[in-house]
């Protein structure tokens, strides 16, 4: 399907212009001098453009875009404590003018915690948004009540933002890789992205549409249940996204995507030794940073693929960088007293 086709079946959505888009596609040289290996290229979404930038940020333009469109003047979102959507959300409302209320979960994690306030929690602070804390219990109560506050204020609240749209959002990601890697002249092995569900479904769909059979390694934020049955809810999902948009298009097999939850490590929102690794290689390498909870591990991924040859010095990979840099501040204990180990 020809780009211009999909590009206006996304252009047919409510969507808000809130980032600078493309973001860039960089290689990354020096780090491939120092480890071998095939060609590496970042996508640079932590680039996006508001609040440190993020995979969120593109959610958020049709998301909140939806919100509007149904007469929303304030919005509702809950998430862990240093949740980086919660963080891009309240930047986004208060771009739009919109009244935003972050409901956050406590959790025994650096994720979970409110002292010190830092990392994204300041964030969320700074842009206004009303901040209610609360254990995991009482989320979805919490969420109800600030729904009734609102409404009795007056409002006009929305909350429970589209995984749908989410997915949308990553096609319109998909097409700017494909003309970047037209115009660098590579033909991707691999695109690589911290990411189980909607960002890793977009890009599927949106590679689909083109009729590009690109591999994509995901690395989710936590332990799967059924791994088996991952692949193929992609492809659903994927599917799911197609139709949204009006579009028709044969799938591909479900042994395209590869869903690795081998490198959570002790679970969601836990520091684990490769992934500090990973961290320091890349900043030290190319003075870029990724983040303890999501990008690092996905990029802990890449890293342990190239040492176990998984591909050739003649091949291209494709990072996906979705953001999250503010966790590094969140993190600062446990990355210090790591650092002073090695």
């Amino acid at each position: 399907m020809h780009i211009d086709e999909i590009q206006r079946a996304i252009d047919s959505l409510p969507r808000e212009r809130l980032l600078h888009l493309p973001t860039p596609l960089q290689p990354l040289d020096h780090l491939r001098q120092l480890i071998g290996g095939p060609r590496v290229w970042i996508k640079r979404d932590d680039l996006t453009g508001l609040a440190f930038g993020g995979n969120k940020s593109r959610y958020l333009e049709f998301t909140l875009a939806a919100a509007r469109a149904s007469g929303a003047d304030a919005v509702v979102l809950s998430a862990v404590v240093h949740s980086n959507h919660c963080r891009q959300f309240a930047a986004a409302a208060a771009r739009l003018g919109l009244e935003a209320v972050v409901v956050l979960r406590q959790d025994d994690t650096a994720m979970g915690r409110t002292d010190p306030a830092t990392g994204n929690y300041l964030l969320d602070q700074l842009f206004g948004a009303r901040i209610r804390v609360c254990a995991a219990n009482d989320v979805a109560a919490t969420v109800a009540e600030e729904m009734d506050r609102l409404r009795a204020a007056g409002r006009r609240p929305f909350t429970g933002l589209s995984a749908l749209l989410s997915r949308v959002a990553y096609i319109q990601c998909a097409l700017e890789l494909a003309v970047q890697c037209d115009a660098a002249q590579i033909q991707p092995a691999t695109v690589v992205i911290g990411s189980g569900s909607n960002s890793l479904a977009g890009l599927l769909a949106g590679f689909t549409l083109l009729g590009r059979e690109i591999p994509l390694l995901g690395t989710p934020q936590g332990h799967l249940r059924d791994p088996e049955q991952a692949p193929q809810r992609l492809v659903d999902a994927a599917a799911e996204a197609i139709r949204h948009l009006g579009l028709a298009v044969a799938m591909p097999p479900a042994s395209l995507v590869r869903v690795d939850d081998g490198f959570v490590g002790p679970g969601f929102g836990h520091l684990d030794a490769p992934t500090l690794a990973a961290i320091r290689q890349l900043a030290r390498s190319e003075g870029l940073l990724v983040d303890p909870a999501y990008t690092g591990k996905a990029f802990s991924a890449l890293l342990s693929g190239i040492r176990e040859g998984l591909w050739s010095t003649d091949q291209d990979l494709l990072f996906v960088h979705t953001g999250g840099t503010p966790l590094l501040f969140t993190y600062s204990d446990e990355l210090l007293v790591q650092q002073g180990n090695q």
